[in-house]
Formats: structure tokens, sequence, C-alpha cells
């Protein structure tokens, strides 16, 4: 057993057991897909897929069928988890953080592709929050990186969260910006008001998924301060190129109550063989 692998076990050991959630109220979907609880009302965004894959952020068209079922693989513990279908609920487990211990790792690769998965999914929606608020590549990736996005939100109190939430050409799907630079942007993450963001985004509805992309653990203090929000945490890591030592000290410093998977970012030996992706979970997603 690696390093990695015994730094997970001891965190999902400390981690109390979830309660099922059989009585959580499923969500209802309005005509646009989304859940009736959350509403995205800002300008449309157009998201360019051959844009994206000419940036090496989609699969090449040779592979996609390969790396859907990849991400469906990683798509469906996640889900099950904030539904408690089949398995124990995780407490707020529809808010999930994709992180990784430094750059590098493919992170935000990894969430625009498992946005996307989830937002094919009917019994889903999902709004993908640029949570990496001093790099802000997926706003870059998608042409809305001068947006006004969640720090707005977080600086502005007369600012409705629908207002900036972006639907978009993709069903089921809505973007949130990192937002305008601002030099306290730790604190305003750890703020109130971020915390009152967080339950309106999320609501009390399993079905509508809120995945951020946050920075890596060990190069900005953001990613530990968004974790306390989350029921999910994913850790990206690199096949052949991440230090374990860096992937153990990054899992120190998240929150150890919560339930977290590692993501095997272009491995030749993992689950579908594929160059990309392959999915290595912990004691979260097992059927009862």
């Amino acid at each position: 057993m690696s390093t990695i692998e015994r730094a997970l076990n001891r965190k999902k050991a400390e981690q109390p057991a979830s309660s099922t959630g059989t009585d959580t109220p499923i969500g209802t979907m309005d005509n646009t897909g989304h859940y009736a609880n959350f509403e995205p009302s800002g300008p449309r965004l157009f998201i360019d897929l051959p844009r994206l894959r000419q940036a090496s952020m989609l699969p090449p068209t040779s592979i996609s069928d390969r790396l859907g079922n990849e991400y469906r693989r990683i798509k469906r513990p996640l889900v099950n988890n904030a539904t408690g279908r089949g398995v124990m609920k995780v407490p707020d487990g529809n808010l999930i953080m994709l992180t990784s211990a430094v750059q590098g790792e493919g992170k935000t690769f990894t969430a625009l592709n498992l946005a996307m998965s989830i937002a094919r999914d009917p019994d889903f929606s999902v709004t993908l929050v640029d949570g990496d608020t001093a790099r802000h590549t997926v706003s870059s990736l998608l042409g809305i990186a001068d947006a006004p996005g969640l720090l707005n939100l977080l600086a502005d109190e007369s600012l409705e969260p629908g207002s900036l939430v972006r639907p978009t050409n993709i069903d089921s799907l809505s973007v949130l910006a990192a937002g305008a630079h601002h030099e306290l942007s730790e604190e305003l993450l750890s703020s109130s008001r971020m915390a009152s963001l967080v339950a309106q985004l999320g609501g009390n509805t399993p079905n509508h998924i809120v995945l951020f992309d946050a920075p890596p653990v060990l190069a900005a203090p953001e990613a530990v301060t968004l974790s306390h929000y989350m029921g999910q945490i994913g850790m990206i890591v690199k096949a052949s190129s991440t230090l374990q030592h860096e992937v153990t000290m990054a899992l120190e410093q998240l929150d150890q109550t919560k339930a977290i998977n590692m993501i095997l970012n272009q491995s030749i030996d993992g689950p579908g063989g594929d160059h990309y992706g392959g999915y290595y979970g912990y004691g979260y997603g097992e059927e009862r």
C-alpha cells in the first residue's frame, strides 16, 4: 500500500459515519432543466466545444467515447453520495470541490469534463464555479475572465447570486466566473457571506451539483478555505508525476470530515487504460 493510500485510508477512518438521508426531498426541475430552488439568470454563455478541444481541454474525438465512460465512472459515486442513491448519503454531498496538490495536474480539464458529464445526466443539473480566484483558468477558457462572478458576489451584498450565474448552451449546465480580482480574496472566501452564498447555490437540492474548480492546496490558502464548505473533495493526481509527499501534505491540510476521493489523471494503467484519466476512490460510493 502506497503512502498516498495510507493517508486516504487514515482520513476515511477518522470521518464520522454519514446519515442515509433517505428523508431528504428531491428537488423538482423547472422547464429549463435546472432545479427550481436556484435559477441562473446571468447573460447566456456559449461554450465553444471545438475551441476547448483545440485547447486540449476536451479529448480528441478518437477517444471521446472512451473518456466519456471514464467520467461516468468518476461521476456516478459522486452523485450517488449526493443523493444517497444506493449508498450512505454524504452531508452537503452536492457541494463538490476539485483540487490538486500542485499546479499542472489536470484539475481544470477534469472539472470541465466532469461538469459536462453531470449535465448530460437527466436527473441532475450542475453549476461549475471558478474557485481559482487568482488564476481564473476556467473563466479564461470559457471567455469570461473579465466577467463579474464569485468575488463580486462576496464583495457586494446587493448582488443576487442568480444574476451572475450564467446559463449555457449545454442543457443543465451553468457557470459562475471567478470575478474581479480582489486583494482580500481569501478573507472573502472565509466570510459569512460565502457561507450564505454556498447555501443558496446548493440549497437543499441534492440533484443540483455545485462543482468548484479550486486552486492547488499547496499553492494557495483558498483551497483549504473552500474545502470547509464542501461535502465532497476530489484530489487530482497526475500519474507518474506528482510526488507522494506532496499529495500526503495536501491531504493532511484538508478538512478531515469530508468525503475525499482520488482521481488519477493521465494514467495508462487506469480502469479504462486511456491516456487521460482513471478513478480511484477509497471508501465512498460503495453500494450497501
